[in-house]
């Protein structure tokens, strides 16, 4: 027998799915932003194709927070970035929002179907 559907269903499957790849697009932020912050604390060198692509990636995340603090030398090739480590903060902060949401319709999505089930168990039972 086929499970009933509706679109209160489809909507939180929906909205899940959504979650999902926003939650997935802020860890990659963290990430590259991690990465990039140490290599540039740890003054890693530009020039490796490694760096490089690291810090393209972490610069497109730390657009909405560039110039917020000043970069501070940290020895003779090291820069401490608190605009990046703020941003990092952010997206965490993001991040665990979203991952509450995820867990907030993963709970609504097994009621409904619960309630779907006995909707139908209900039906079948006045059918026989």
């Amino acid at each position: 027998m086929q499970k009933p559907s509706d679109s209160t269903l489809i909507f939180i499957k929906f909205t899940r799915a959504i979650s999902y790849v926003v939650y997935a697009f802020t860890i990659v932020a963290v990430i590259s932003l991690t990465f990039g912050f140490f290599m540039l604390l740890f003054g890693a060198n530009a020039n490796t194709p490694f760096v490089q692509f690291v810090y393209n990636i972490a610069y497109e995340f730390m657009a909405p927070f560039r110039g917020i603090f000043a970069t501070h030398p940290v020895g003779q090739t090291g820069y401490f970035s608190a605009s990046a480590l703020f941003a990092i903060i952010v997206y965490l902060i993001f991040a665990a929002a979203i991952s509450s949401l995820i867990s907030y319709l993963n709970v609504k999505m097994v009621k409904h179907q619960d309630e779907l089930e006995q909707i139908q168990k209900q039906a079948n039972k006045t059918k026989n």
